[in-house]
């Protein structure tokens, strides 16, 4: 029973939006077919048994097609009401438009831009090429003579006596 109310109240709530998608673009639709295949009820004959027994009664026979391809069970996008191709494709043609697209193209750009980030592959790969060009220089990896040591200024010996040094280790 649980399912069968969870089933009506989802029916009804996709009968709501869908009314309210006609109401918002102003689309009239005059109903051809028989009342017969409509269902309604009220709050009021859920909580009445025999009304809630011949709406169960209805809603089963209403919904024993279970056919998918019957037109009856035709799930509608709100494209195109008489071509089920036509509407399927331009559900899908949006779908695809407005977020497969967008979605894609937005992870790459950002994806590209934040490649790398704060440059950490450049300097990578500019410290490869130094090693590169210092090997076939001949030269050490790192020279202990990087600065030219007539231009570093030492404190004197006196300097040193009077300055508190600790060195831990």
């Amino acid at each position: 029973m649980a399912t069968f109310l969870g089933r009506t109240c989802r029916l009804h709530q996709q009968l709501c939006g869908a009314r309210r998608f006609i109401q918002r673009h102003s689309l009239r639709c005059v109903s051809t077919s028989d009342k017969k295949e409509s269902i309604s009820f009220t709050p009021a004959d859920i909580s009445d048994d025999a009304k809630r027994a011949e709406l169960h009664k209805r809603l089963e026979e209403h919904f024993k097609d279970d056919d998918v391809n019957a037109p009856k069970n035709r799930v509608e996008y709100g494209y195109e009401e008489n071509c089920e191709e036509v509407d399927k494709f331009h559900y899908h043609s949006v779908w695809w438009c407005w977020f497969v697209i967008p979605v894609v193209l937005g992870v790459g750009i950002f994806n590209f831009a934040l490649n790398d980030y704060g440059l950490r592959s450049w300097s990578v790969r500019e410290a490869r090429l130094a090693i590169e060009d210092r090997e076939r220089k001949g030269l050490p990896h790192i020279d202990k003579n990087y600065i030219d040591p007539s231009q570093i200024v030492l404190p004197t010996e006196e300097e040193l006596a009077e300055m508190d040094v600790e060195i831990k280790w």
